[in-house]
């Protein structure tokens, strides 16, 4: 992920992230919920927007300054979908892994804590 710009304004980064959606090129805004809770008490003032895909940041960048800029490396709505679903099932696994492996460890203070009273 390389990072696109920096947002004062959250509408501003959606609408740039819509407009490179259009065009087959997949973004991500970070600091959203930050920004939006407020600046004042989580420190985001500002969003950034992201490419994802390393191969598409030059392409992103060029067409936010021209939108005459021919993007080649554009994907297809059902290349960015499946694309979108890959990492969503990513995110889920490593969540339940993360998951499985805190609850074993915790299991294991937990069963370390009883022998220790029992004796």
């Amino acid at each position: 992920m390389q990072l696109i710009g920096k947002y004062l304004d959250l509408m501003e980064a959606e609408h740039a992230a819509m407009r490179l959606r259009q065009r087959g090129i997949l973004t991500h805004i970070s600091s959203k919920h930050s920004f939006s809770t407020s600046g004042y008490i989580t420190g985001a003032f500002e969003v950034g927007l992201w490419a994802i895909l390393d191969s598409q940041y030059q392409d992103a960048c060029a067409y936010l300054s021209d939108e005459n800029h021919e993007i080649t490396s554009g994907l297809t709505e059902e290349e960015m979908v499946q694309f979108e679903a890959k990492a969503n099932q990513s995110s889920y696994n490593v969540f339940n892994k993360f998951i499985f492996y805190t609850g074993l460890i915790v299991l294991a203070f937990i069963l370390t804590a009883v022998f220790i009273a029992k004796n």
